[in-house]
C-alpha cells in the first residue's frame, strides 16, 4: 500500500544535520495513516531493536544484523580472538556491507569509524526505500535516517568528557 501524502509531508534528512522532525512527531503522523503493528515497527526501528514482522522490517534487520556481524568479525580480527560467539543470524549479503565495515575500520578515529558505519546504514536505508519510495519502506527508511541524525546531532563534548570521567571513576572505585 502507498502512502503518498505521508511521504510526501515529510521533510528531507541530511546525514550530520539536525532532523527538522522529532520522532515524536513523526510516530504521530505514522499513527494517523498507519496500521498499529506498522508503526511498532517504526517504534523498534527508532530504538534501534529487531521490529516485529513485515518483510520490508525484516528486511532492514537484516542489514542491520549483517552490519553488526561485520564489525564483531573486524573487531575479533583485530584483537586476535573468534569471533563465532558474538555472531548473530541472518538472511541474505551484500558485499557493499563488507566493503563499507572494512572503510570504517581503515580510519584510525573511532569517531569517523563511527560515521562511515552510520553512512553505510544511511545508504542501506535509501537502498530499502527504493524497493516502494511511497510505501511502508520509504517510511521505515526514514525512521532509520531519522534515528541516526537524532544520534549524531546529540552528540555533545563536554557530555562526552563528563562520560568519559565518570566510566573511569567508576572502574578505579571497583577495583
Amino acid at each position: 500500500m502507498n502512502h503518498w501524502y505521508l511521504v510526501a509531508s515529510l521533510p528531507y534528512l541530511r546525514f550530520g544535520e539536525k532532523p527538522p522532525v522529532s520522532r515524536e512527531a513523526f510516530l504521530t503522523a505514522c499513527s494517523d495513516w498507519l496500521a498499529e503493528n506498522d508503526v511498532t515497527a517504526l517504534e523498534a526501528v527508532l530504538e534501534n531493536r529487531r521490529p516485529p514482522g513485515g518483510d520490508v522490517a525484516q528486511r532492514w534487520w537484516n542489514g542491520e544484523v549483517e552490519l553488526r556481524n561485520a564489525v564483531v568479525r573486524v573487531r575479533a580480527k583485530n584483537r586476535n580472538t573468534d569471533a563465532a560467539r558474538f555472531i548473530q543470524p541472518y538472511s541474505g549479503f551484500s558485499l557493499s556491507t563488507e566493503e563499507a565495515v572494512a572503510d570504517a575500520f581503515a580510519r584510525t578515529n573511532p569517531l569517523e569509524q563511527e560515521a562511515e558505519l552510520d553512512r553505510a546504514r544511511w545508504a542501506q536505508a535509501d537502498e530499502l526505500a527504493l524497493t516502494a519510495p511511497f510505501g511502508f519502506a520509504g517510511i521505515l527508511a526514514f525512521a532509520v535516517k531519522l534515528r541516526i541524525a537524532e544520534r549524531w546531532t546529540g552528540l555533545d563534548d563536554e557530555k562526552g568528557r563528563t562520560n568519559v570521567e565518570e566510566l573511569i571513576l567508576a572502574s578505579a572505585e571497583s577495583r
